[in-house]
């Protein structure tokens, strides 16, 4: 009988993403050394597996968006937490936050700028709609930058580049919203798994 694998869901990698950032967040702040600790290329190396699982099966746009939006709401809710749910507050953060990612980024083709794109989308809706997703006007709004950020023949380059802009993003907020307690992010994230 033929091996059948299963392609990742974009759900569950965003969740993965930002749990193993949390924590390494938590690592960073607690390391006492001269340097920081190595980039964590297990996740790295994973990440780029599953898109190349979603570029191999023909997936890969719809997958990566949808990981894209997970991550972008989830970084959203944490930080609309950490600012008390005040939607002026959001959109100053957002607005000074914007400018100093559009202002620090070197790359040709930084994922920053469309990031903060998604991030406003996702900010509106968010404090719309805090009980939950809204639904399809939010995808649409997002896969505009999103897709437009893809370029042909760099897809899973590009696509990894934006999910670890979120994936980091997201993962510090959770950090800070559990006092970067380690403990904290894995009951949080064991919740969310089930």
């Amino acid at each position: 009988m033929p091996e059948t694998t299963t392609r990742p869901e974009p759900r569950t990698t965003a969740l993965s993403l930002i749990r193993t950032t949390a924590l390494d967040e938590v690592a960073r702040r607690e390391h006492s050394g001269d340097a920081p600790p190595p980039a964590n290329w297990e996740m790295y190396n994973g990440l780029t597996a599953t898109l190349g699982n979603w570029h191999a099966a023909d997936t890969l746009r719809e997958d990566s968006l949808l990981l894209t939006e997970w991550l972008a709401v989830e970084f959203c809710g944490y930080l609309f937490q950490q600012l008390n749910q005040d939607r002026a507050r959001l959109d100053r953060w957002l607005r000074d936050f914007g400018d100093q990612v559009c202002q620090s980024q070197q790359h040709e083709h930084p994922a920053g700028p469309t990031a903060m794109e998604i991030m406003s989308v996702v900010a509106g809706d968010v404090a719309a709609h805090p009980e939950g997703p809204a639904g399809a006007e939010r995808l649409a709004g997002i896969g505009l930058s999103y897709l437009w950020y893809l370029r042909e023949d760099h897809e899973v380059e590009d696509a990894r580049e934006m999910a670890l802009t979120f994936a980091l993003w997201a993962g510090q907020q959770l950090a800070a919203l559990m006092h970067h307690d380690a403990e904290r992010i894995r009951s949080c994230m064991d919740a969310r798994d089930c």
